[in-house]
């Protein structure tokens, strides 16, 4: 019986090698025509050369800094707070003391409170500009996919080896940009 198995096993391996070399043949006009319909996008290359992405990064360290400016102020009435009381420490009574050290700690905290606001309000202005421009980004690869007949798009960053695909890389890039400048050309008009 081991011996019957031994000698079958042979020929249904020939078998499924054969039917496989066989449908190589027959598939490869469809796997021709599913790798036309396949491209890719540099997704990192898109979001840094995205012209919206530098204006908003722009803003944002706009932002930022105006908000560093905030909390500079806010630390410098500390600090003098702070000298203040360390000048008429010796002149104080106690229940003074008590109340510009209660105050000096009531403003710390209020700065530490600020600071923290200020973190997270930074980050989720950060994370809403980074969604948008994303989100712009899988718009555009979706229209012109759609409008080209694409059936895949991948990200080049995901594939480490594909037969010769199509790069829809520049091509995102430059109708983003030619969209976004557009509507940024149309707004600052509106806007003088």
């Amino acid at each position: 019986m081991q011996m019957k198995i031994k000698k079958i096993i042979p020929v249904i391996v020939g078998i499924v090698l054969c039917l496989g070399f066989f449908s190589q043949f027959a598939n490869a006009d469809i796997l021709e025509e599913v790798f036309k319909r396949m491209a890719y996008v540099d997704l990192q290359k898109v979001f840094q050369e995205y012209h919206k992405k530098q204006d908003l990064e722009t803003k944002l360290r706009a932002e930022g800094e105006a908000k560093r400016q905030q909390l500079q102020e806010k630390k410098q009435e500390l600090v003098k707070l702070q000298q203040e009381y360390e000048a008429q420490k010796l002149l104080l009574t106690e229940e003074a003391k008590k109340k510009r050290e209660q105050e000096i700690n009531l403003k710390s905290q209020e700065l530490k409170s600020f600071l923290d606001k200020i973190s997270n309000e930074m980050k989720q202005r950060e994370n809403q500009y980074t969604q948008e421009i994303v989100s712009d980004i899988k718009n555009k690869i979706k229209q012109i996919a759609t409008r080209e007949g694409y059936r895949f798009v991948f990200d080049s960053a995901a594939i480490l080896y594909a037969a010769p695909m199509q790069d829809l890389t520049q091509k995102v890039i430059d109708e983003l940009n030619k969209e976004y400048d557009k509507a940024k050309k149309k707004e600052t008009g509106k806007n003088e």
